[in-house]
């Protein structure tokens, strides 16, 4: 074999294992859980990139391309949105439940002369000797492995960019690399993936989605899947500009974030008050809270946690900030953005039963989703404790207005 022909053989991709753990959390039923492991692994199994989510994109047109009571919306950033119509005309009014997840992960552009550019958050420390696996833009074949050899010194506001070494393979101009971790393996109750941020989280609404539709859900729910969420939620930005996102929608965002000593892996899915910039809306927060609850009596087997996840920010920040109602729930997350133990690459992890509790919670909230619910329900907890103090505060009140002994 000649050595042109020997550096064209890529090695194999780390190896994958899609299978269920046998013990089950009860959250789900036996045929659910097989659906939303079937949704995790289409889209897991597909190479993502800021700006380069053609494989991600695919599946989700293909989800509604299969599925009758769909609708699909791309605006002009290539942003999509899926839409369940419901079984019943919607009133007028109405507001419109919606989840939203972003479709990319940090990775890289090949930008000529064995030098590549990292899109998105990674510190540098973590990037020498990693490897990469590239990929063709158009079609999504794998073209080329390499490994990192250093970091080279550039601006701060340019972002990082990587020399490359022991190159495997043709790199054409606008071929991505993604870390050459496991699409996605499954052991001792987690995922441990290449990318759980935020590919689960579309794969959670996906799911969602067809077990609303599976149980003829009267209402309509719209699922959003944007791009470049890692450079600076540039595909959110484009969205909200475009006007594309109906009015009156209320938003749930969803992510995988940062592990936090308030919100641990294995203790469910995370209703989050906010992120590092922002806090969330109070009363859809509250509506999901809600929602947990009565999932929780009954299914006593679903856990769920409550936390300011300051790890990192997300879509929900921006969905508020332009008046869009939203609120935040996340899946606790290891490794984040590959960054394993010791300084060195490694997949992300989730707790497999946290994942499934999200899928149950997001069926949940749109089962019990009211408009104006929540406030309702505050205003009712605060009269019942104004009635039962009331007598307490009325009669120290004269006391203290007369200066007396009680």
């Amino acid at each position: 074999m000649s050595g042109r022909s020997e550096r064209a053989r890529l090695a194999p991709a780390p190896p994958s294992r899609f299978v269920l753990p046998r013990r089950a959390s009860g959250v789900l039923a036996a045929e659910e859980r097989a659906l939303v492991l079937s949704h995790a692994r289409a889209l897991l199994e597909q190479p993502t990139a800021p700006y380069c989510e053609d494989g991600p994109l695919q599946v989700v047109r293909d989800f509604v391309r299969g599925r009758a009571g769909f609708e699909l919306v791309e605006d002009e950033h290539a942003n999509l949105l899926v839409r369940w119509g419901g079984t019943r005309a919607p009133e007028r009014g109405e507001p419109l439940l919606a989840f939203s997840a972003h479709l990319d992960h940090p990775a890289f552009h090949f930008e000529g002369r064995r030098v590549a550019r990292l899109h998105g958050g990674v510190p540098a420390r973590f990037l020498s000797g990693a490897p990469l696996r590239f990929f063709a833009t158009e079609g999504g074949a794998a073209c080329a492995t390499a490994r990192i050899a250093r970091v080279l010194r550039t601006r701060s506001d340019d972002g990082l960019r990587v020399e490359l070494a022991g190159v495997r393979g043709q790199l054409p101009a606008g071929s991505f690399g993604v870390f050459d971790l496991t699409s996605g393996e499954i052991r001792a109750g987690r995922l441990f993936a290449r990318v759980c941020d935020d590919l689960l989280g579309a794969a959670s609404i996906l799911a969602t989605l067809e077990l609303l539709a599976r149980a003829r859900h009267p209402r309509p729910v719209l699922g959003v899947f944007t791009r470049a969420e890692e450079t600076g939620f540039i595909g959110c930005l484009g969205l909200m500009k475009s006007g594309r996102l109906p009015e009156n929608t209320r938003v749930v965002g969803l992510e995988c974030s940062p592990r936090r000593a308030t919100a641990k892996v294995g203790r469910g899915p995370v209703i989050r008050a906010g992120d590092k910039q922002s806090l969330f809306d109070p009363e859809l927060t509250l509506a999901v809270e809600e929602a947990a609850r009565s999932l929780e009596q009954r299914v006593p087997a679903f856990r769920w946690q409550r936390a300011l996840m300051d790890g990192g920010s997300c879509e929900s920040t921006v969905y508020n900030h332009f008046g869009t109602r939203a609120a935040g729930v996340c899946l606790a997350l290891g490794n984040y953005h590959n960054c394993g133990p010791g300084g060195r690459i490694a997949p992300e992890f989730v707790s497999w039963d946290d994942f499934e509790g999200l899928v149950a919670l997001l069926a949940e909230v749109a089962r019990t989703f009211e408009a104006e619910a929540p406030r309702s329900k505050i205003g009712a907890r605060l009269q019942r404790i104004w009635e039962r103090e009331y007598n307490l505060l009325a009669v120290s009140s004269a006391r203290l207005r007369r200066g007396g002994p009680p």
